[in-house]
């Protein structure tokens, strides 16, 4: 039996547009606590997911970040720095007020994933976009 075309086309669009309608970069929160030793600081792992080909702004982190190449590669830049080219299995760090100016997924058809710790000052935002923290 064969499937007529019109099933096949609505099955694709429908799935090209659920595709699009993803976030281009989706961050979860895996886990969160108050530090065991810093009353003014919390504990923090997040699930970071850039669809192909997107990257996040440039920002500025307030804590200590360790992040972790899930899956997919990532392209990764501090100021003043070089640009790193990770892959699944790399990890890269950022010393507290560091400016992430790359953060982006350079796979035009697959998706990243990045784990990250953060050690971060207690109800402090996880990160703050570089033109509202002052380049």
């Amino acid at each position: 039996m064969r499937t007529p075309l019109r099933t096949i086309v609505a099955a694709l669009v429908s799935t090209l547009i659920a595709t699009a309608a993803e976030e281009p970069v989706k961050i979860t929160e895996i886990f969160k606590r108050d530090h065991p030793e810093q009353a003014d600081k919390e504990i923090l792992v997040k699930r970071i997911e850039l669809q192909p080909g997107a990257s996040a702004p440039a920002h500025v982190h307030p804590g200590m970040v360790t992040g972790y190449v899930e899956s997919g590669k990532l392209e990764f830049q501090l100021k003043d720095g070089p640009l790193l080219k990770l892959k699944a299995g790399d990890t890269f760090f950022e010393p507290p007020g560091a400016h992430h100016m790359v953060a982006k997924n350079p796979d035009p058809a697959v998706k990243t994933v990045v784990i990250a710790f953060v050690e971060n000052p207690k109800r402090a935002p996880l990160s703050t976009p570089l033109e509202e923290h002052g380049k």
